[in-house]
């Protein structure tokens, strides 16, 4: 059986339910567009490329208005949320009812020197410039150099999702 031919066999339904056993951290990538309008959804698709030179990967569905604004030369951050952040990893998901501006409503936020959104009460905030981006099937992912890194002292552990539920970790 070819590779092709098992997709087919499995089809697409079967991979996302597979993919759902997957557990990942829960975030939001945010960024400010040319145009001053902010944006963020929530990712579990993040991980870290490099440690030299620092940097990250996160995939966004490409019907998002964010993946657009992920351009090569574009800063964004990545708040890695914690267990008590539920509501706003529901609101960057569209599980709220808001949209745009108004997600940022949820949690606070303030900017960076870069004018970057940071998320205050994440366990950690990584300020990220795109340097380059594929896109491929339904998402974008695009690579962060990591330009800044925010730390929080705190012991909240970190927020999972994994088969349509939260959990906490650490």
């Amino acid at each position: 059986m070819t590779d092709t031919s098992l997709m087919k066999a499995t089809g697409a339904g079967r991979f996302k339910q597979a993919m759902r056993s997957l557990a990942g951290s829960v975030n939001v990538v945010a960024l400010q567009d040319p145009d001053g309008n902010l944006l963020g959804v929530t990712a579990t698709a993040v991980c870290s490329l490099s440690a030299e030179p620092p940097s990250v990967i996160v995939c966004i569905n490409q019907s998002s208005s964010l993946a657009r604004g992920l351009q090569v030369g574009r800063l964004f951050s990545v708040s890695v949320l914690s267990e008590h952040q539920k509501e706003i990893s529901e609101a960057f998901g569209g599980r709220k009812g808001v949209a745009g501006r108004n997600r940022f409503i949820y949690g606070e936020w303030h900017r960076s020197e870069d004018n970057v959104p940071i998320l205050h009460g994440a366990r950690a905030c990584l300020e990220c410039r795109v340097d380059d981006f594929i896109d491929y099937g339904t998402h974008r992912a695009a690579v962060g150099a990591v330009t800044d890194v925010h730390l929080e002292e705190m012991d909240d552990a970190s927020l999972i999702f994994v088969n349509g539920q939260y959990f906490s970790v650490g």
